[in-house]
């Protein structure tokens, strides 16, 4: 006998799962059509209708329901699902790794999980852009990790679970607002070290498409020289922070590319520490990381983690500022982030999700696909999850000049923290429920949605030829403006301390190599700005009262141009001025800047208002992430 349905409002089905699946049956289909599909999320089984709008699928009609499922029921329900839909093979997807909540696309994703031994399992991702022969990763490790953990790990894994834990808006409850969208967001193991000299070698092994090194030295010019001895490429910028973490007995993990291997071969990797806290040795990524840097930490335990040696950053709701005219909903939550890491010194970590794993395990188990890559990335998350009792994540973005300590984390009391967060109608008394394509005083501002940095300040530009007014960027004198892409994957603008530049024009990048050319050769940066290469890349020193606007060509190249705002800079802002660098982070080279006409009244070089973006790392360099020092918010 078929089991009691129940006809429900299709709003009261949009549950994260059921609106992700709604979101991912419009993929590809075009504006006006029709969507039909089931979606089972905790052994209940949807049946759903969609309309396919040009933001995207919105449910319609009433929905069904039933409350329990039965094998024989199930199976034929699920064919006719499949005979409506009729996917092509390219669009099959497997519920949990379907397209999903957007992610930042420019962060550095590390995964942590604690095991029962006490040992902790570390996944990171590695972007790199350049020459297969020229990639090197170098991270220190406290300990030498278990040479049997060595692997790689599916990226779709990774970047699913980032997505599923990440945060998600819905909109305002009030019904009169935008009434066009929808009604919710959804080898063989080496033996035992081997001296090689003046170096321990740990590990030596083919891992994938890496060659893997473990290296331990108390003379960082003889590990130094066994790397590049062995085609690890490291260049004289990284030799202080080498020599730092030497120091302090650290061990080093080195990768590089096969002989045959790709560029595109490049994957997560994993390895396990045998005891320990999870912790990111961050000051070695300082030399290649871009500004405004965004890192998200995973950490999968029996128990809620947080910072132990950096201050958690609590972020105010209520000013989350978002703009109705785009699907998904475009909000400054990461600009937020990056103000209040900002207040709180250059250091902390936003707590974004704490809470079981049951429900996400579920998901992962009960993924259904034919796909091998969604197969791998389920086999290889699943254990994972089922092993730990509770997934914490944590958010920050941060600058080179910030990353002087190596963030550690442990277990922390603190009640359940959700993803999904309630946008604001009003925000400073701004109305932000604007009908799609119309305007309104006081409506969401490009600098709302920007962070310029601790040394910047946002002006709005208005574009050209009739396009949208966009977010610039004032720096302070010691700082540079850099183009960058924002966490959305387009061009935006950050102040960069000058110093913090390891590779220069007339350097060379290794000791035979040739001397570097001058990037800025070619660069324009308009008649009132001035080029200087930051780790040979192009930015531009304004004059006083202009401002940095950013672009990025199809190629890839960026271009930066100083102009003038449409709201003057005020004399003041140029008074401020960058604090001096701690020993635990040397600089990349000196710079003279003038002392202030009138001392800072507020002490600091926060330019206040609005801050700037972050982008991934790029360069030879690609160590594990980036931190901080800002103030804390009050």
């Amino acid at each position: 006998m078929y089991p009691r349905r129940k006809a429900v409002r299709a709003r009261d089905l949009l549950s994260p799962e059921v609106s992700a699946a709604i979101r991912a049956s419009s993929v590809g289909r075009p504006p006006g059509s029709v969507a039909l599909g089931v979606v089972a999320p905790r052994n209940r089984l949807f049946l759903y209708m969609a309309l396919c709008l040009p933001g995207g699928a919105r449910p319609i009609g009433r929905a069904r329901r039933t409350w329990t499922m039965r094998k024989l029921w199930v199976a034929p329900v699920m064919a006719a699902a499949a005979l409506m839909t009729a996917p092509r093979p390219a669009e099959a997807c497997g519920g949990f790794f379907c397209g999903r909540q957007p992610v930042d696309q420019t962060a550095e994703r590390i995964l942590f999980a604690t095991n029962q031994d006490g040992s902790v399992t570390m996944v990171t991702q590695i972007q790199y852009a350049g020459a297969a022969p020229d990639f090197a990763w170098v991270v220190p490790l406290a300990e030498v990790p278990a040479v049997e953990s060595l692997a790689v790990f599916p990226q779709l894994a990774l970047t699913a679970l980032d997505s599923a834990t990440g945060p998600q808006f819905q909109w305002p409850d009030d019904p009169s607002c935008y009434p066009a969208f929808p009604e919710a967001a959804g080898g063989g193991p080496t033996a035992d070290g081997t001296d090689d000299g003046d170096v321990t070698v740990h590990i030596r092994e083919e891992v994938g498409p890496y060659d893997v090194a473990v290296v331990e030295s108390t003379d960082p010019a003889a590990l130094i020289g066994w790397l590049r001895d062995n085609n690890f490429r490291v260049n004289d910028a990284m030799a202080p922070y080498i020599g730092i973490y030497t120091s302090e007995g650290m061990k080093f993990l080195a990768l590089r590319l096969q002989p045959d291997a790709a560029v595109t071969d490049i994957q997560p990797f994993r390895f396990t520490l045998p005891s320990g806290s999870p912790s990111i040795p961050i000051r070695l990524t300082a030399i290649a990381a871009e500004p405004e840097m965004g890192i998200t930490v995973m950490i999968l335990g029996d128990r809620r983690y947080g910072p132990a040696n950096w201050p958690d950053v609590e972020i105010d709701d209520n000013q989350i500022v978002w703009s109705a005219n785009q699907w998904p909903v475009q909000t400054n939550w990461t600009a937020l982030v990056a103000r209040g890491v900002d207040e709180a010194g250059g250091r902390g970590f936003v707590t974004e999700m704490s809470g079981p794993t049951a429900g996400i395990a579920e998901q992962v188990r009960n993924t259904m696909s034919s796909d091998e890559q969604q197969v791998a990335a389920r086999d290889a998350l699943l254990p994972l999850l089922e092993g730990n009792a509770t997934i914490t994540r944590l958010y920050t973005r941060l600058s080179p000049e910030e990353m002087t300590v190596d963030p550690i984390f442990r277990r922390t009391d603190g009640p359940v923290v959700s993803n999904t967060r309630l946008l604001p109608r009003y925000v400073d008394d701004r109305d932000l429920c604007v009908a799609p394509g119309a305007e309104a005083a006081g409506a969401a501002s490009p600098c709302d949605f920007a962070a310029c940095g601790a040394g910047g300040l946002c002006r709005v530009v208005e574009g050209v030829g009739g396009t949208q007014p966009v977010a610039a960027c004032a720096c302070v004198p010691g700082t540079t403006a850099r183009t960058t892409f924002d966490p959305s994957g387009r061009p935006t603008v950050t102040c960069q301390d000058l110093r913090m530049s390891f590779l220069n024009p007339g350097d060379r990048a290794l000791p035979d190599a040739p001397p570097l050319a001058d990037p800025c050769a070619t660069f324009d940066c308009g008649a009132n700005g001035e080029c200087v290469p930051m780790n040979m890349t192009p930015t531009c020193r304004c004059s006083t009262g202009y401002v940095a606007v950013g672009a990025i060509a199809a190629d890839g190249s960026r271009a930066t141009t100083c102009v003038l705002p449409d709201e003057p800079v005020p004399a003041s802002f140029y008074d401020r001025r960058v604090p001096q660098l701690p020993d635990s982070l040397p600089g990349g080279r000196p710079v003279d800047v003038p002392p202030p006409a009138v001392a800072a009244a507020s002490g600091g070089c926060n330019a206040g208002g609005h801050a700037g973006s972050a982008v991934g790392l790029s360069g030879a360099l690609l160590g594990l992430l980036v931190a901080a020092r800002r103030r804390r918010r009050s």
